[in-house]
């Protein structure tokens, strides 16, 4: 079944896209409401941020971080990129939402404001329900808590840095996915 996202440039331009999987390396890409596909296969993974692909026969190295999406080092004018989740609510219309989904172990900001506290850096073994950042906003603290038993494997964020609602803040490793890999 095809994914769709949308997809915010910086000038506040929107574009919807769906992305279909071809086989394991390879997708299309196309615009909603187009009918030209580009397909994009997976080269090489260079680290958890960079990737090479292949878009219509070039090269591309692509990086994505807090500062936005590069595209060979370049800026792509990229805002914001959000997957859209197909609703199958009771009125079984099939409408899509902008949610972002974050994957058991990705910490992100329920709201926006100031990180004011990490508790946490990587290596650091935390249980659901620990506290692993403090976020002030509007003059309230928010407590953040791990989702999943795990190994805290990045943290993205330091104190005192304005974050937006869906930042990703602290990436942990799941036990779970540890065990999967004995």
């Amino acid at each position: 079944m095809p994914r769709r996202y949308r997809v915010e440039t910086f000038s506040g331009d929107i574009v919807d896209v769906e992305v279909k999987d071809l086989d394991k390396n390879r997708v299309a890409v196309r615009l909603i409401g187009d009918n030209e596909e580009l397909e994009i296969v997976f080269r090489k993974k260079i680290d958890d941020d960079t990737i090479i692909v292949e878009i219509n026969g070039e090269t591309y190295k692509v990086k994505a971080s807090e500062a936005g999406i590069f595209i060979n080092d370049e800026n792509a004018l990229v805002n914001k990129i959000v997957e859209l989740i197909p609703l199958a609510g009771a009125s079984g219309t099939g409408k899509a939402t902008g949610k972002v989904v974050a994957r058991p172990g990705e910490i992100r900001a329920p709201l926006s404001g100031k990180v004011i506290d990490i508790k946490v850096k990587p290596g650091d073994k935390v249980t659901a329900g620990d506290v692993v950042a403090l976020i002030e906003s509007m003059k309230m603290v928010t407590m953040i808590r791990s989702d999943v038993d795990g190994v805290v494997e990045e943290v993205r964020v330091e104190p005192g840095k304005a974050v937006t609602k869906n930042t990703l803040l602290i990436r942990i490793k799941p036990f779970e996915a540890e065990k999967e890999k004995k």
